[in-house]
């Protein structure tokens, strides 16, 4: 089912409930019979657009029954965690620019900066040391 407005829904929301009339109609053992998992998909992208408790009751189904269903078990839903930045970042020098002499420093909360720079010494290591050290 492709995204729907709550209006679409409710329309469509309809024809699912005559397809679960028709299946309980056809089904051979009324007890037993599993509702089939196309039904099923439908039910809970209908959840999605519009209450779960609205849709149950439309279709006859158990409330808990759809939402476990759907995967939630009370819960708020999850939102999706921010990108973290990578862990290393590695720039390659230039030849010209071998490294002569080495630093590294770890903050206490472990980022780790390691520069490398040539004999003649970097102007602006320091500035880069205590931006990189100073509380967050």
């Amino acid at each position: 089912m492709t995204l729907l407005s709550p209006l679409q829904a409710e329309a469509h929301l309809q024809e699912v409930a005559q397809q679960f009339a028709q299946w309980r109609q056809s089904r051979v053992n009324p007890r037993g019979a599993r509702i089939p998992e196309l039904l099923w998909a439908e039910a809970i992208a209908l959840a999605d657009v519009l209450p779960p408790t609205r849709v149950a009751r439309s279709l006859k189904l158990k409330p808990h029954a759809l939402q476990r269903r759907r995967g939630d078990h009370g819960r708020p839903p999850v939102t999706a965690r921010p990108l973290q930045s990578p862990a290393f970042v590695e720039v390659t020098p230039e030849p010209s620019l071998l490294a002569a002499t080495e630093v590294e420093i770890q903050r206490p909360d472990g980022a780790c900066l390691r520069i490398r720079y040539p004999a003649a010494g970097p102007s602006a290591l320091a500035a880069l040391l205590h931006t990189f050290l100073e509380p967050r």
